[in-house]
């Protein structure tokens, strides 16, 4: 493993390579047109949350057409601050990297404005079980599952990671008999720690603002000050040991880059858990859906997973 005091050599060899620096971002919106060799079926139901099983969660699913073997698997969780947002806003890297070979899954949550934490996760790690239970159906390799989320996902794939394995956190929904644990995930630009300073900072003085804050909202109404306790269960950095599978970090230069994840990787580094960072030049929260950014994003995630699943 790389010892952190080498992580600014680390940091230069991961720099994706971007744009001239005198040249301007294209920050034009990728469109969900890549179908070429794209299977996709839409509003498949993969959960209930309710006694009754009258509130229904669904996910969209992209497969790789004329796939002669099992496909590994990716479960996207879509950012929105946990409060908005929904699976189409990923349907463009979806797209693109089932075209690279992977089944790739992007399932709905409950957001913080019908249930706060930890519903939201409790919905993650049911749409990897369900992942898994199909993984026959939907011609997946049961034993190559990753996850991806950008920032409120990112804190989700971040958490299903950090707890992978571990039977927490697992909620009430479907397939209870089925392992939620995966074997890689990728965080772009998600929270790991909810207690870092600038986040304190930021929800505290959002109390007396009539906005609030998305992680207040999240968080039952609470703040740091008010409930502890809660921010720290709800970090994923209370929970990451050395069951937690090999994880990628990619940040945009322009967001905080690196900052959110250095006490996290510490810890992968201590049990020694393949974990690489990945800072994307100029680039903005969330880089992923510009065009100056999307393909260097899906290199980066396409690299490090085929070093995960085929080494």
């Amino acid at each position: 493993m790389i010892a952190r005091l080498l992580f600014p050599i680390l940091l230069i060899s991961l720099i994706v390579p971007g744009m001239a620096q005198d040249k301007k971002p294209d920050k034009t919106k990728v469109a969900p047109d890549m179908t070429e060799g794209v299977i996709s079926e839409g509003s498949i139901i993969f959960n209930y949350v309710d006694a009754k099983r009258r509130r229904r969660l669904s996910l969209d699913l992209y497969r790789p057409a004329g796939a002669t073997k099992p496909s590994p698997a990716i479960v996207m969780y879509f950012g929105g601050g946990w409060q908005n947002g929904r699976p189409g806003l990923f349907t463009p890297l979806a797209q693109r990297l089932t075209q690279l070979g992977y089944v790739c899954v992007v399932p709905e949550y409950r957001l913080s404005g019908e249930a706060p934490f930890p519903a939201a996760v409790h919905d993650a790690k049911a749409a990897v079980r369900w992942t898994r239970k199909h993984a026959k159906r939907f011609g997946i390799n049961p034993d190559q599952i990753a996850t991806l989320g950008g920032s409120a996902g990112g804190h989700l794939s971040g958490f299903v990671a950090a707890t992978s394995g571990t039977g927490q956190f697992e909620g009430e929904g479907e397939h209870r008999d089925i392992s939620s644990e995966v074997q890689a995930a990728v965080v772009m630009c998600g929270p790991m720690d909810l207690l870092d300073p600038a986040i304190v900072k930021r929800v505290e003085e959002s109390v007396n603002k009539p906005e609030g804050d998305a992680i207040r909202d999240f968080l039952q109404g609470e703040t740091p000050s008010s409930n502890r306790e809660l921010y720290q269960q709800a970090s994923p950095l209370t929970h990451v040991g050395a069951h937690a599978p090999p994880m990628l970090f990619i940040d945009g230069e322009f967001d905080r880059p690196e900052v959110r994840y250095t006490d996290f990787r510490n810890v992968l580094d201590q049990h020694n858990i393949p974990n690489e960072f990945v800072m994307l030049p100029q680039a903005p929260h969330p880089f992923w859906v510009f065009r100056e950014w999307f393909e260097p994003t899906v290199t980066a995630v396409d690299t490090f997973l085929k070093k995960q699943f085929n080494p």
